[in-house]
């Protein structure tokens, strides 16, 4: 069963705009880095007031858990949170969960 994985950032306040950019570019990055282990990346901005201080956010999906493992282990994937993310944010938010088919009729 797919897994979607959501990560939601506080960038640190002395981080520019570009720095931000630069860091979902980085995480968008890890699609290439990493072929056939993630399925997709949506990443962007918040522009939502009830956001509690979160400014970026991505999802990720994957083929099943399996594949969050893989990536989640993986040296790419260690060396961007480590080098890329956590030095420029104030805090995180990590949600994963399996992708339910929730449609009609089966409400």
């Amino acid at each position: 069963m797919a897994v979607a994985h959501i990560i939601l950032v506080k960038v640190k306040p002395t981080v520019s705009e570009s720095q931000a950019h630069d860091i979902l570019k980085a995480v968008a990055h890890l699609k290439e880095e990493l072929p056939g282990v993630i399925e997709s990346v949506h990443l962007g901005v918040n522009f939502a007031a009830r956001a509690k201080g979160f400014t970026h956010g991505f999802t990720m999906v994957f083929k099943d858990k399996a594949a969050l493992e893989t990536y989640d282990k993986s040296p790419e994937h260690i060396r961007v949170v480590t080098e890329v993310i956590r030095p420029n944010i104030e805090d995180l938010i990590a949600f994963d969960y399996e992708i339910e088919d929730y449609s009609s009729p089966r409400l």
